[in-house]
């Protein structure tokens, strides 16, 4: 009697198709986790800054840096309290050089990060500190010109410890380097995702360059209490980002292409 030897080619085909099966059944899920990962070492890093934060304010008496107007300077401000920044600097989910051409402006995007990696930029001279994928809400300062001092805006927030502290954003995922939100500030009439989609000037709409789809619909930031969560985006206009600022109660309905 003739032993069998080996598999037909039907039992081949049906084995490679159950395997092709399962890899289609794998694949969204194993996505899904790579996305959560990412979205918990982002978490991680604003975590160190949140830290840094808090150590720079046991320092100064809880009053609120003063920093430069020049692109990435609150990294340079916060360089004494971190170990090495280049760890920390830009969300695991947006590591890419940014695609902006312009020279001064280089903003970053849904997936890039903004400034330009070892090089020099014409804004400033700067090198060191201008890269990265998260921004300052530059609410939260004090201005630093001597006639800014004199007739402070009532809007910034100029100690750490206050009531609804955790309201309060510092630092979030970014699409540049710094904003001013205002609470007048429209919703974008399509998803962000590219640097041409945020507008060079951004007045009137400083709040876009944080209301990027980079986690599932939201971003991660780190507030005045040290505290750090994901926010979604039609919630960004309910955070404290400046004194004055007025809850606009947005819901997910009222931004039409956030799925």
């Amino acid at each position: 009697m003739c032993k069998r030897q080996g598999f037909t080619l039907i039992e081949l085909l049906v084995v490679i198709a159950i395997i092709a099966l399962l890899v289609a059944i794998l694949m969204p899920a194993l996505q899904r986790a790579k996305k959560q990962a990412r979205a918990s070492a982002c978490q991680s890093n604003l975590h160190q800054w949140a830290t840094s934060t808090a150590m720079y304010a046991a320092e100064y008496q809880d009053k609120m840096w003063i920093i430069p107007d020049r692109m990435g300077e609150w990294m340079e401000v916060l360089r004494p309290y971190y170990e090495d920044i280049d760890k920390i600097r830009a969300c695991p989910a947006a590591t890419k050089p940014c695609q902006d051409t312009d020279k001064t402006e280089a903003r970053g995007s849904v997936d890039t990060m903004w400034g330009r990696k070892g090089q020099q930029m014409e804004f400033g001279g700067r090198q060191r500190g201008y890269w990265g994928s998260y921004g300052h809400n530059r609410w939260v300062q004090q201005w630093s010109s001597l006639a800014e001092l004199s007739s402070p805006d009532e809007r910034l927030w100029v100690r750490f410890s206050m009531k609804g502290a955790g309201d309060v954003p510092v630092f979030a995922d970014s699409a540049f380097t710094h904003a001013l939100p205002l609470h007048t500030n429209p919703i974008p009439p399509k998803p962000l995702r590219i640097f041409s989609d945020i507008p060079v000037d951004a007045k009137g709409c400083q709040i876009w360059r944080f209301c990027i789809d980079r986690h599932n619909g939201t971003i991660n930031s780190c507030f005045l209490d040290a505290s750090v969560r994901k926010i979604p985006l039609y919630n960004l206009w309910d955070l404290k980002w400046h004194r004055q600022w007025i809850p606009q109660k947005y819901t997910k309905a009222d931004i039409p292409w956030l799925k």
